[in-house]
């Protein structure tokens, strides 16, 4: 009588201390994962709209208008400035 109860029930029972632990970890790892997962959305979202930006800066060993100009900067407040600068670079 008592094999007949064990197969019903199934050969792999876990403990009460086994389900807390597996529980814990699933409560664990659950949010864990789920914050990963959005702060890498938030954060490739930003590179996306910081990327298009442009972001101007003079460049400090062209010191002429004409090195400048030959470079395709443009020549302001006796500096050279680069238009194109990309943070993300």
């Amino acid at each position: 009588m008592r094999d007949r109860l064990s197969i019903k029930q199934g050969k792999f029972q876990l403990s009460t201390r086994a389900k807390i632990t597996l529980f814990a970890a699933l409560v664990a790892v659950l949010p864990t994962s789920g914050f990963c997962t959005a702060s890498l959305i938030l954060s490739l979202n930003y590179v996306a709209t910081t990327a298009d930006i442009s972001h101007p800066t003079s460049i400090p060993w062209l010191t002429d208008k004409s090195q400048c100009q030959r470079t395709h900067r443009i020549w302001r407040d006796n500096k050279c400035w680069d238009y194109e600068h990309n943070p993300m670079f």
